[in-house]
């Protein structure tokens, strides 16, 4: 896991720094770990989501995470996810 007092390219309407990010995933509410999650899904380089959230959390949280149609549809296909909420 990366501990980082800087920001975090991958939260652009606000700064949330590494330790931030690993009390919300680790400490922080379901909310709070499904907005991390989207976040990283939808912004952060495939190397940095890994990290610090495994695939199988990602899965966990899947249905209740925001993202665009599409960009939930690709996600589901990495991740081998069979059923979708939509």
């Amino acid at each position: 896991m990366v501990h980082s007092s800087q920001p975090l390219y991958f939260f652009p309407e606000r700064d949330v720094t590494g330790e931030e990010l690993e009390e919300m995933l680790h400490g922080g509410n379901h909310e709070d770990r499904c907005n991390a999650i989207s976040c990283m899904l939808r912004y952060a380089q495939w190397e940095d989501i890994w990290d610090y959230v495994s695939r199988d959390e990602v899965r966990e949280l899947f249905d209740d995470l925001d993202l665009p149609d599409s960009l939930r549809a690709a996600w589901a296909r990495m991740l081998k996810i069979e059923s979708i909420a939509t």
